[in-house]
């Protein structure tokens, strides 16, 4: 057994931490002393006469609906009061000849004059500046007017209009920059993976997901509640720089929702949604795929002989040689005749698997109900939420099912003190039958239209390979696969203002982490029936014989995983303001740790199909496993702002960061960031010059980030320093011996994986702020990156060299956001489009020498690959005779319906040197999205468009044939003796044939533009709610991935998978309601 030591534990590494984050402390409140030579008075205003209180209700303009939180402050002073969930607000003191202000982040500010009265209603407009909203940015808030890095934000209430069960695919097309690809729509795995600018790395290059400010929570974001979040914020830039060793691929911030003060808002959401696939593919019918296979038969005689085959075939179902021999079809005309009509259904079924095993709607369902309120000193939010989410096949086993619970309290324990306390509790139920996605979907695509799925008395047909007829084995008659996650997860923070240093406070912050998991899989024998021929007493009805599919007997798989993550950090701010010049300094230190045990058993041989229990399992083939592990970081962290007349702003940030990844002399890594911003519109030349553009701001940054998250072979490469051993068996004196392999060479040199970021911005607004518009320039340079030697080492010598950090890749691109809003009257009218491009290249990694030039994978894109140029395909033999171009290194024998390549390096012949290498992959290089909005009265209308460039992906035939169906496409589009062409090629029984593959012909352009979300809602009025004891009520219908446009007609073009074997994404119609009492 390897005995691990904790990278922190002991005496000395709890002395560094103390160490390191007393002296930063100490260095921060040293600073804010010498700063502060006097103490703030405040001076009050003498006492006003003819005092009133003031009542009213404040409403949004554009809906009539209450606006709650809205702030009323008396002009001039500091007393002010917010709005209570229903609008309303009560202002005492109120001389009679003040003015009152009315505010609120995201609308326009309204001042009215009091002049005595007691009663002031007030509608506020939606203000299309948002340069005062506040964004999330690490370990704090900044004004969006302030902020100097590429930072893109999107509210909760924007992410709520999604019907996605799946957070992240809510994401796609609001965020510019963000590419979010949805290959699945299977319940429990139906997330999108997220990219922020592209691919940077050879390996993993998803984001640091930092929620609540907790970093990589268990979890991730796919299963946060929609209706708990209040924001979502994307670091692209060096803003990510805090963030150090995890933020190279970007940082995702998290925000949820919080208690405002006011008396209790009970408000509940019901969604009811159903789904069905994007795409189902279309395949050749049972006559169709009839006449193919009967090709297939005829392609394998002499070429000479094709016609007279083909007509014999057609005419007689059989085909006499020059030799004598007879070849009889596999599909006589009779047998074509009765598969068309469906007279048949026993001996000749025309059989649709997708409709045999798919229902056309699967219904999913959610609810939501939340409860805010509190005071001033004591704010609360709880939140409980269940979704129940079935899956495409009828009689399903798969399915999802979620609850969770969520309680956000606030404390002002007093003026110096506040408190957060967060914890979530979630249970997620995963269930599916015991053969996965994948293999259900690949004997969809296999089924043989001529054979039946259900016999016509309803019993289950043959299967198509190993027992797996796909309408059996996608329901639970197989047993069942049962995944349970639970989460509890815990924050607390306490911030502490310093007395007597105004400006200085201290921040505590604790999170405690508990994952478990159980998975128990129980396959049982099942039967399918076949007819071979015979018939019941009755002389008529078809004699079904029974067979045994499966497992021989029951056995049962159970595991448990259990991991705890603890985070312990302290952050120390200073505000100070000297003049027209502004400083925030902040310091802080993080503790992590994660600790996780597994185990498993198996057994086989119960008692009985009905007791799937361990203990019911017999004592033979028992077997059973168990590992651990353990992580740990200590990071330290800091940022200077520094803003000069909200003109000119820089901000500095640095990171250090420790990782049980890296040995001791390079376990720490320095990362540091540089921002600087120009508010040129704050410059007189430009108020003189240009005033119609209100705001412009000039931004650019440079950061270093690390990423300790590497992986290489789908595996995250932990201890590569280490020499790290194996079990393995071995015959020692005639017995077999347990004992220890080397499993690993160490490479003791391994460091991090460092990102170089560099980012240009520009951000303005005009015409009173009714237009704004975000573009950004970047590069990212990723050198370091841990790769092995696996190509230049010819393979004869034997040697498997540790990976090193040899590889370096290039990304670059842009990000852009335009929006337009406007007010008609009562009608309200919104619009922004936002994208983001990024290309990537390949500096440095290890390849094979000798390579051609256009071969090479350095200079091009990851994972781009390399292929023979389709030119076309001999139409007859004549072509064939007239070609000049040696094929002879890729096939022996030339025939009609065989594909042209194009000799690359024209030398004459057709050779793997001329494939040529691709520069794009399956990842888009472009995404973005058309988001329309629009209100009238109590009406309101979200669209959003979202689209993708830039990437391929192969179609092939690779399982079509002999064994398995063709997809429409190639029956419509394929070179056939009495048809032939000189554009599409012969069809090939599983890609037997020298083109069947490995050329650009089967590569397909996967753009594509979605009519990604729509939302149409109704907001009742209030006076007629409130008859009812209701604050307010909506209504609403939705829809998700409505409709696409795209030249990719077979799959869905964000498909990755090349023949199929995948669960489809998901089309969603929903429809919903919202109460809030």
């Amino acid at each position: 057994m390897v005995k691990r030591r904790h990278l922190f534990n002991g005496k000395g590494g709890l002395k560094m931490l103390r160490v390191g984050g007393i002296t930063m402390l100490c260095s921060i409140a040293s600073v804010s002393a010498f700063s502060h030579s006097a103490v703030h008075a405040t001076h009050f205003a003498a006492h006003w006469q003819n005092q009133v209180t003031v009542r009213g209700t404040v409403k949004d303009i554009s809906t009539g609906q209450p606006l709650a939180g809205v702030t009323v402050s008396i002009k001039g002073t500091n007393q002010a009061t917010t709005t209570d969930e229903n609008g309303n607000y009560s202002l005492e003191g109120v001389p009679g000849s003040a003015t009152l202000v009315f505010t609120s982040v995201g609308l326009e500010k309204k001042e009215v004059s009091v002049s005595n009265q007691s009663t002031i209603n007030v509608d506020l407009s939606p203000t299309s500046d948002n340069i005062d909203e506040v964004v999330v940015v690490g370990y704090g808030t900044q004004k969006k007017e302030t902020v100097t890095g590429a930072v893109s934000a999107v509210k909760g209430d924007e992410l709520k209009k999604s019907p996605a069960i799946n957070l992240s695919n809510a994401m796609a097309g609001r965020v510019p920059g963000v590419v979010a690809t949805n290959g699945s729509g299977e319940p429990g795995y139906d997330g999108s993976n997220i990219r922020i600018r592209g691919t940077n790395t050879l390996g993993d290059s998803g984001p640091l997901i930092v929620i609540d400010g907790i970093p990589a929570r268990a979890g991730g974001i796919d299963r946060l509640n929609p209706a708990d979040i209040e924001n979502i914020s994307v670091l692209k830039d060096a803003s990510a720089a805090i963030y150090g060793a995890r933020a190279a691929n970007g940082v995702i911030l998290v925000t949820t929702k919080r208690g405002k003060t006011g008396k209790p808002l009970l408000s509940y959401t019901f969604n009811q949604g159903f789904s069905q696939p994007t795409v189902v593919p279309k395949l050749a019918d049972a006559s169709q795929y009839a006449e193919m296979r009967n090709e297939l038969e005829i392609y394998k005689l002499p070429v000479a002989e094709w016609g007279a085959a083909l007509d014999a075939f057609n005419s007689a179902g059989s085909y006499k040689r020059p030799n004598g021999n007879s070849i009889t079809a596999p599909f006589d005309p009779e047998d074509k005749k009765l598969f068309a009509d469906g007279s048949d259904p026993w001996g000749h079924p025309n059989t649709d698997w997708y409709g045999e095993a798919l229902k056309n709607w699967s219904p999913q369902a959610k609810h939501n109900v939340q409860l805010e309120g509190g005071t001033e000193d004591l704010r609360y939010l709880m939140s409980l939420g269940y979704l129940n989410q079935d899956g495409y096949y009828k009689n399903s086993a798969t399915g999802y099912k979620q609850y969770d619970i969520r309680v956000n309290l606030d404390a002002n324990i007093n003026k110096y003190i506040k408190t957060q306390f967060g914890v979530l509790g979630r249970q997620e139920n995963r269930n599916f039958p015991t053969k996965g996605a994948g293999t259900i979907f690949r004997m969809l695509m296999r089924g043989n239209p001529t054979m039946p799925a259900y016999w016509p008395n309803g019993m289950p047909g043959p299967d198509i390979e190993y027992g797996e007829n796909p309408v059996v084995i996608s329901t639970d008659a197989t047993g069942y696969d049962r995944d349970k996650r639970y989460y509890f997860q815990t924050n607390g923070q306490i911030e502490i203002k310093i007395p007597g240093v105004e400006g200085l406070k201290v921040t505590g912050t604790a999170a405690v982490d508990k994952y478990v998991r159980g998975t128990k899989r129980w396959e049982i024998p099942w039967f399918l029936y076949t007819w071979q021929g015979d018939y019941e007493a009755d002389g008529t009805t078809p004699k079904l014989v029974a067979g045994k599919r499966g497992p021989a007997e029951p056995r049962l798989n159970q595991s448990n995983e259990d991991q705890m993550n603890v985070l312990l950090g302290a952050v120390a701010s200073y505000d100070k303001t000297i003049g027209d010049h502004i400083f925030n300094i902040l310091a802080g230190v993080n503790r992590e740790t994660i600790r996780n045990d597994n185990f498993s058993a198996f057994r086989r041989y119960f008692i009985s199909n009905n007791i799937d229990y361990l203990f019911a399992g017999g004592d033979a083939e028992k077997d059973n496993n168990g590992s651990a592990w353990e992580r740990a970081r200590l990071n330290y962290f800091g940022r200077l702002n520094y803003n000069y007349k909200n003109k000119y702003i820089a901000e500095l940030l640095w990171r250090v960061d420790g990782s049980y990844m890296f040995p001791t002399d390079t376990r720490y890594g320095f990362f540091p960031g540089a921002m600087l911003g120009w508010m040129v519109s704050e410059e007189n030349f430009w108020k003189e010059n240009v005033p119609f553009v209100n705001y412009f701001k000039i931004r650019a940054s440079y950061g270093q980030m690390g990423n300790d998250n590497i992986y290489f072979e789908g595996a995250l490469q932990e201890y590569q320093y280490f020499n790290t051993y194996g079990f393995n068996s071995y015959i020692i004196n005639n017995e077999i011996v347990k004992s220890l392999r080397e499993s690993r060479v160490p490479n003791m040199f391994i460091t991090w994986e460092v990102a170089n970021n560099y980012n240009l911005g520009f951000d303005l607004q005009f015409l009173g702020g009714k237009f704004n518009a975000e573009f950004d320039l970047f590069k990212n340079s990723r050198e370091s990156i841990l790769w092995r030697r696996n190509a230049s080492i010819p393979q004869s010598t034997g040697m498997t060299l540790p990976v090193e950090n040899i590889g370096k890749v290039d990304n670059s691109g842009f990000d852009l956001n335009i929006g337009y809003r406007e007010t008609f009257g009562e009608l309200g009218f919104s619009a922004s489009v936002n994208g983001g491009y990024a290309k990537n290249k390949i500096i440095f990694w290890d390849e094979a020498p000798g390579a051609p030039e256009w071969q090479k994978s350095t200079g091009r894109a990851i994972n781009a690959g390399m292929y023979y140029i389709y030119d076309g395909v001999f139409k007859d033999q004549a072509e064939i005779d007239a070609n000049k171009i040696d094929y002879s290194d890729i096939t022996g024998n030339l025939r009609p319906g065989d594909m042209k390549y194009q000799d690359y390096d024209g030398d004459g012949k057709i050779t793997p040197d001329d494939r040529v290498r691709r520069d794009k992959n399956n990842v888009p290089t472009f995404q973005g999205g058309l988001n329309l909005g629009f209100t009238y009265k109590n009406f309101d209308l979200s669209v959003l468009l979202q689209g993708a460039m830039g990437a391929e992906t192969r179609i092939g035939t690779d399982e079509s044939g002999a064994i398995g169906n063709y997809l429409i496409d190639f029956y419509e589009n394929r070179w056939s003796i009495d048809n032939p062409s000189s554009e599409h090629p012969r069809i090939t029984d599983r890609s037997d044939q020298y083109f069947s593959y490995n050329n650009t012909y089967w590569m397909r352009n996967t753009d594509y533009l979605r009519l990604k979300n729509v939302e149409l809602g109704y907001n009742a009025p209030t006076d007629w709610t409130k008859k009812f004891g209701v604050s307010s009520l909506r209504v609403f219908v939705s829809g998700q991935n409505l409709l696409t446009w795209s030249g990719m007609k077979v799959y869905d073009p964000e498909s990755t998978n090349a023949i199929g074997h995948y669960y489809p994404q998901a089309r969603l119609i929903n429809s919903g309601v919202m109460v809030s009492f």
